[in-house]
């Protein structure tokens, strides 16, 4: 699963990098209520691919949600990513989550 980034994403340095590409990890915190999530942002899919290093980018690339196991299950890899393009959406962007 993986963040694609459909909007232009202009760099601290002016550059701007077309068809990003993000891996998110995501972990549910010890009380069980929130997932916290984390994109890095890399400049395409083949970059990732092929190890180079994820982007610098000047936005908030976290986000939180709130979760319960029993109702919620046990993906939260994918609350994850609901969670990032909710907050990545509300900073301007268009991310489509990738299966």
């Amino acid at each position: 699963m993986a963040l694609i980034f459909n909007t232009m994403i202009t760099l601290p340095s002016g550059l701007g990098v077309s068809n990003a590409y993000g891996r998110v990890a995501a972990v549910d915190q010890t009380t069980g209520t929130q997932v916290d999530a984390v994109v890095d942002i890399y400049a395409s899919e083949d970059a990732f691919l092929n190890g180079l290093e994820p982007i610098q980018v000047g936005f908030n690339r976290t986000a939180s949600a709130p979760y319960d196991r029993a109702t919620d299950g046990t993906d939260i890899l994918n609350i994850g990513h609901d969670a990032l393009v909710a907050s990545l959406t509300a900073q301007g962007f268009s991310v489509t989550k990738s299966l």
